[in-house]
């Protein structure tokens, strides 16, 4: 099961990390593992990231996918749980961040996503990281 916070990132930090995202990875990275003074986290973090407008995006997943016999929805978390593709998915929509949790290479949360081209996916444990709108030429 694989874990990927995505992060809205501001357009003037994509601009500088577009070419090199280890640098935004490693930033994120020494966010996510900081465990002393939150309030200086907080404000970094806003200094990076968007804030999600999770109302219209939880609007826009269930229409996108209310008709799917194996997709779920309770409160701010989204779930695909599809036998035939073998697809066990969950997408949880935070203000500054969204969580998925999967077991596949394509969840299809992703195909509503792709079309916000500020995406930055990180997996910590795995070390795994990249730009959504660059999968989106190679997977979806």
């Amino acid at each position: 099961m694989r874990n990927f916070y995505i992060f809205e990132i501001r357009e003037d930090i994509k601009k500088i990390t577009k070419e090199n995202p280890y640098e935004l990875f490693h930033t994120l990275e020494t966010i996510y593992y900081q465990k002393e003074d939150k309030r200086l986290t907080v404000h970094f973090l806003s200094q990076l990231l968007n804030p999600i407008l999770i109302k219209d995006l939880d609007i826009a997943l269930f229409r996108r996918f209310k008709e799917n016999y194996f997709y779920t929805k309770y409160k701010n978390v989204h779930t695909m749980h599809d036998v035939y593709r073998k697809e066990d998915t969950r997408l949880i929509l935070n203000k500054s961040y969204l969580k998925l949790e999967t077991n596949v290479v394509k969840p299809r949360f992703l195909e509503e996503l792709k079309y916000n081209s500020n995406l930055f996916l990180c997996d910590f444990e795995e070390k795994d990281y990249f730009w959504l709108d660059s999968l989106e030429s190679i997977y979806l």
